[in-house]
């Protein structure tokens, strides 16, 4: 009868009947998976479509496996067959969808999502099959389980953030398979000799799914009503780590240099690096550059390399005979503004500063330079380790080219004639902007027409500010987005890199030549006076940043600072604009800038020391706010009301599985509370003379089978011996031939509560 056969005293083969257990957690690793697929960025597909297919598909497996494998063989084949002609009817469907998944998980997605409906539907198939042989049929969980754990430790990387409701089936599935799929030791096997071990272990399963899903609701909301503090305890541990490999490696007393940009946190470990002497206190923000970027190759910068540019200059000018001179074009371009200033007549002409920068850990495979300056020597006759500039700070830069020394002024028309044609070359080579990496960035340049430098500056940095905030703890980027997009369109955190990055493409976008430069920023409070007279400043990693350079004529190569400043404002200047010039064409524009600027370090470690506040236990909610969470919840809510009926199915079979430990005693009872529901014989206790040949009458069970039921009941609670297997098995027969008989009489309504409620079938 529907499958169920009593047996007293032997053990129920593990194989036999369907574990509604397997169902479940076979569904929820599948769906958990797909949930993952799901949120990666450029994918869409039909969920009414795939969810409810995926979940009928799991049945079938389920169903077909564990009453007929010959049916389970069949279905198997059938869908190899239908797997084969899907593929070769569809082939270019199929080839073009796997493409473009490919392209989202190894090398960003496009704007708009592309519909892989087809291709997921295979995809999921394919993954419910694996999972049931792996789980039914190889009964082997490891492979399954490490898989899954990788998934969810990787996704973040490439931007998958499904989140909540994905975690939590996954963690159901590793937490429950594992459970049913532990064959345990002899230890274990004795402590369960002779017990039902499939009905142990589904219990177990169910346990941790029970306990999974309590600790996940406990956490869920104190995380997320607290993110920001549960990610500085992350940052804060990722933070020592990282200081201690550092100084294990000697990785932090090694200078900061290189065009990549960075896609997860900074932290700094305040490690001397340079030291840097000048004979001047500088009374301007001291630029050290030690790298320059060329073209943009997706998270990372070519370094510049001018041989070619210079080449073409050199062609153009028609000094090739000098290619390899002293008066080469690069040599006189190296130092060529610092040299018109330097000949440029005035009453008082500007003083150059004498720098001297030394590495303290004793390598100089990458220089370091500032700006307007030219490589000096024989400065106060100190010879140690290091090496010596002449420099101009950017005030005291005069770009009159016609009023300068008679004597020099032919080389002056050497320097102009260079600059010209440097002009003319360097701007196709830095205006260079991979467009199909970044269509957001060149989408929005587009829209927002500029007209001149100025204008351009400022909408750059009204970009910045308005769509990204400063910290150096902005979380880990995805491995398959173009950093500067992510950090500008979607996680709107970052540091300098990012900062700058961003705003080198796009002032290439508007055709200005620009450079992305990275090296050190020194501010004048960090000189002391030396008693020697000069001023010295020990730079360490936390002074390591990176800015754009624009090409200024009568400048060269200028800094820009586009990183928020300390008070939210700009901190962005060169000659011809500055912080007030900013703020009147932000005024001009209707622009809102009025942004918290970056936190400094001081702020961050304060933030670390994490102290509750009254707000965590307020429990006025802003429900807008945590939108997020109440999705996973109605999602959860909603796939738990379709997982009822296989709750209700596996409490039944369980029930009816009580049956072969149950006594005659106990069952006769069972028999008593099934005829109350359905309202059969009210009043009758079953001692009445009648009560067998009117129960027999009312149901269609033979009255001997009744009355022989009754008489093995009232012997085993009345007689001196105790009843054989035998016998508590055929009360048990009796009572299932009365439970479908009854069932057959009710109403539609009443055999749900008699057969998934009360279990009486």
């Amino acid at each position: 009868m529907n499958g169920i056969e009593i047996r007293a005293g032997v053990e129920e083969p593990e194989e036999k009947g369907r574990p509604s257990a397997a169902l479940l957690f076979l569904e929820a690793g599948v769906f958990g998976i797909l949930l993952l697929f799901g949120s990666l960025k450029g994918i869409s597909f039909s969920e009414w479509v795939v969810y409810p297919l995926t979940a009928l598909l799991c049945w079938a497996i389920w169903y077909t496996y564990f009453g007929s494998r010959r049916a389970y063989l069949l279905l198997v084949l059938g869908a190899v067959a239908a797997y084969g002609a899907v593929v070769f009817g569809m082939e270019d469907v199929f080839r073009e969808q796997i493409r473009y998944i490919a392209g989202c998980i190894l090398g960003g997605s496009k704007i708009e999502p592309v519909d892989v409906t087809e291709t997921v539907l295979l995809m999921a198939a394919l993954l419910a099959f694996f999972t049931a042989m792996l789980e039914f049929l190889i009964r082997s969980h490891r492979l399954l389980y490490f898989m899954t754990t990788g998934l969810l430790i990787l996704a973040p990387l490439w931007g998958i953030r499904a989140g909540a409701g994905a975690a939590l089936l996954l963690a159901l599935f590793q937490a429950a398979f594992w459970i049913l799929q532990t064959d345990g030791g002899a230890a274990w096997r004795a402590s369960f000799e002779g017990v039902n071990k499939r009905r142990i272990l589904e219990k177990s399963s169910f346990a941790a799914g029970i306990a999974v899903l309590a600790v996940f609701l406990a956490v869920l909301p104190l995380v997320s009503v607290n993110a920001d503090r549960f990610y500085t305890w992350i940052y804060q541990g990722e933070s020592q780590v990282y200081r201690t490999m550092n100084r294990l490696t000697g990785r932090d007393a090694a200078p900061v240099t290189g065009g990549t940009v960075g896609r997860g946190n900074q932290y700094r470990t305040g490690t001397p690096q340079l030291e840097v002497e000048v004979d001047l206190k500088p009374e301007e923000t001291l630029y050290l550059r030690g790298f320059e970027g060329d073209e943009y190759l997706g998270g990372s910068w070519s370094e510049v390399g001018e041989g070619g540019l210079f080449e073409a200059v050199e062609e153009k000018l028609g000094w090739q005979m000098y290619s390899n001179g002293r008066f080469s074009a690069s040599n006189l371009y190296s130092s060529m503004y610092f040299m018109m200033n330097t000949n440029v007549e005035a009453e008082e002409p500007p003083r150059w500063r004498n720098m001297k920068i030394c590495h303290l850990n004793g390598e100089y495979e990458n220089m370091y330079a500032p700006y307007y300056s030219q490589r000096g020597w024989g400065w106060g006759g100190d010879l140690y380790e290091g090496y010596l500039y002449w420099y101009y700070e950017q005030q005291d830069m005069n770009a009159a080219w016609d009023n300068v020394y008679e004597d020099f002024a032919v080389i002056r028309d050497w320097y102009r004639a260079l600059q010209e044609a440097y002009m003319e070359e360097m701007r196709i080579a830095y205006t260079k902007v991979p467009v199909q990496l970044l269509p957001q960035l060149t989408t929005l340049c587009s829209e927002n027409h500029q007209d001149s430098l100025e204008e351009v500056t400022a909408f750059i940095l009204y970009t910045l500010h308005e769509n990204a905030e400063y910290t150096m703890t902005p979380g880990w980027a995805p491995l398959n987005e173009d950093i500067v997009e992510y950090f500008l369109f979607d996680s709107g955190r970052g540091y300098c890199e990012h900062f700058a990055a961003a705003a080198t493409l796009m002032y290439r976008l508007y055709g200005i030549p620009a450079r992305y430069a990275s090296g050190y920023m020194v501010q004048p409070s960090a000189f002391g006076l030396q008693e020697s007279g000069s001023w010295k400043a020990v730079v360490t990693d936390r002074e390591a940043h990176a800015w754009v350079e624009i090409f200024l004529e009568g400048y060269g190569w200028t800094p820009v600072e586009v990183t928020p400043a300390a008070d939210g404002g700009s901190a962005a200047g060169f000659p011809g604009f500055d912080n007030s010039i900013f703020r009147k064409l932000v005024q001009a524009k209707g622009w809102d800038v009025e942004k918290p600027g970056p936190r400094s370090e001081e702020e961050e470690r304060m933030e670390l020391a994490w102290q509750p506040s009254e707000k965590f236990f307020d429990f006025d909610i802003d429900f807008e706010k945590y939108e997020e969470l109440l999705y996973v919840l109605k999602v959860c809510g909603i796939y738990s009301l379709c997982l009822l009926p296989v709750f209700l199915d596996y409490r039944r079979l369980r029930r009816l599985k009580k049956l072969e430990s149950m006594s005659s005693r106990r069952v006769f009872f069972r028999v008593l509370e099934m005829l109350r529901f359905a309202g059969i014989m009210p009043g009758y206790d079953g001692t009445e003379a009648d009560f067998a040949a009117k129960l027999a009458e009312t149901t269609g069970v033979p009255e001997a089978d009744i009355a022989r039921m009754q008489n093995l009941v009232s012997e085993a609670a009345y007689g001196e011996k105790v009843l054989p297997p035998e016998a508590e098995n055929e009360v048990r027969k009796v009572y299932l031939s009365l439970a479908e008989a009854v069932y057959k009489r009710l109403r539609r309504h009443k055999r749900f509560g008699f057969r998934c409620w009360k279990a009486f079938f």
